[in-house]
């Protein structure tokens, strides 16, 4: 069964955009990674400083994976550093396995 992770971090409005950008190269490596199966940046439409991540895995194994990898862990304290707040992330399972769109 998918796991599926939604990732909230809201940027100190001087560093939002030096934050987006670690993000971004994140991301780009995140993607490449066996068992990801969406890994999409998002931004905030009411507030710009809002960013995070819509994610979705083959597995909790490969989620598991993915927060031992180097892009994920070097640079999370400066990542954190440029954020007003702690990140918030919540991590679900589908009910049913076709309740998501295909192709997602």
């Amino acid at each position: 069964m998918t796991i599926n992770v939604l990732c909230i971090f809201h940027a100190i409005p001087e560093h939002r955009d030096e934050l987006k950008r670690r993000l971004e190269v994140m991301a780009a490596a995140t993607q490449q990674e066996e068992g990801c199966l969406l890994y999409a940046l998002q931004e905030g439409v009411d507030d710009e400083n809002l960013l995070g991540f819509v994610e979705k895995w083959e597995s909790d194994e490969a989620l598991a994976r993915h927060l031992q990898q180097p892009h994920v862990v070097d640079g999370g304290d400066e990542r954190r550093a440029m954020m007003s707040q702690p990140g918030i992330v919540v991590k679900t399972r589908n009910s049913d396995h076709a309740a998501w769109p295909v192709g997602l």
